[in-house]
């Protein structure tokens, strides 16, 4: 994998070989960036269920003021951190090692709201509508912000 545009274009970026984590695959990363590549610039940002962080990181690369990695594994929080040293995007990033509901918890408490929400859960869970759920009600979109379920 790569980060395809910004700053950091051309970085690879490590991913994890589990069947738990699935990249997104670099065509289709590259389609909806083509999509919300005008919504980006000084965005607050949450790639929930982060994975390596590729989107996440793909944001703050073009131009994203902040995004938020949320990812309860420990090996993927390890594998985010490290692609975000390798495309020194660190000082842009917040990495929150915790189950997706605690999160979305911690984030609403701190009055955290987001101009692009990306959920990528895993295969065969509910995460994603409860997860929807959660941000609608707590209102953690700002307006006119963007959520995107893969």
């Amino acid at each position: 994998m790569r980060v395809i545009s910004g700053t950091a274009r051309g970085t690879k970026i490590n991913s994890i070989d589990s069947i738990e984590t699935r990249p997104t695959l670099d065509r289709v990363k590259e389609s909806l960036f083509n999509i919300i590549q005008n919504k980006l610039e000084d965005a607050i940002v949450l790639d929930l269920f982060a994975g390596s962080g590729a989107i996440g990181i793909e944001c703050i690369s073009r131009g994203a003021e902040k995004a938020y990695f949320c990812e309860k594994s420990h090996q993927a929080t390890k594998m985010v951190y490290e692609n975000l040293i390798k495309t020194r995007l660190k000082d842009k990033a917040i990495v929150l090692n915790k189950d997706y509901e605690k999160c979305l918890k911690q984030l609403y408490d701190d009055k955290i709201r987001f101009d692009l929400i990306y959920i990528d859960p895993p295969y065969k869970t509910d995460c994603a509508i409860e997860a929807m759920k959660y941000i609608k009600n707590a209102q953690m979109l700002k307006d006119c912000g963007k959520l995107i379920v893969e």
